[in-house]
C-alpha cells in the first residue's frame, strides 16, 4: 500500500513538473538560473585567469610533445 502511494506521488509530481515546465516560461527561467550562473561565474574566472587564452592549445600541444617523444623511443 505505502509502495503504491509513494510510486503515484512521484509520478503526480513529475507529471506535474513537465506540465509547469512546457506552460510556464518564468518556471522555467527559474529552474535554470542556476546554469546560467555557473556559466557566467566559469567566463569571469576564465577572463581572471587567462586560461580562456592559453585553453586548448596548450593541452594540444602537451599532447603532441608527448606522442613525438613517443615516437622517438
Amino acid at each position: 500500500m505505502i509502495s503504491n502511494l509513494i510510486v503515484f506521488s512521484t509520478l503526480f509530481l513529475g507529471v506535474l513538473f513537465t506540465v509547469l515546465y512546457i506552460i510556464r516560461p518564468e518556471f522555467r527561467a527559474r529552474i535554470e538560473q542556476p546554469k546560467y550562473a555557473f556559466i557566467k561565474q566559469l567566463s569571469l574566472y576564465e577572463r581572471s585567469t587567462g586560461a580562456e587564452q592559453q585553453g586548448v592549445e596548450s593541452n594540444s600541444n602537451d599532447c603532441n610533445e608527448s606522442d613525438s617523444k613517443k615516437n622517438r623511443q
